[in-house]
C-alpha cells in the first residue's frame, strides 16, 4: 500500500538528497488529489475517515493471507 511508506523512517544524509525530499513535498502539495477516473477525482483530508480507510484495508489484506 503506497500510503504504508509514510511510516518508514527517512534518511537524509546529503544535501541532493535533502533537494529531492523537499521537491517531492512541494510537488505532493501542489497535486494532492488521486486520479479514481478519467471523469471522477477524491481527496480525502478528514483523518478519521482516512483512518477508517486504512483500518478496512489492513483487515482485508489479514483475511486473504
Amino acid at each position: 500500500m503506497a500510503t504504508s511508506s509514510i511510516f518508514h523512517n527517512v534518511k537524509i544524509d546529503t544535501p541532493e538528497k535533502a533537494e529531492a525530499f523537499v521537491a517531492a513535498l512541494e510537488a505532493s502539495k501542489k497535486e494532492p488529489w488521486v486520479r479514481i477516473s478519467p471523469e471522477r477525482h477524491v481527496v480525502e483530508t478528514d483523518p478519521s475517515v482516512i483512518r477508517r480507510i486504512m483500518e478496512t484495508n489492513k483487515r482485508n489484506r489479514e483475511t486473504i493471507k
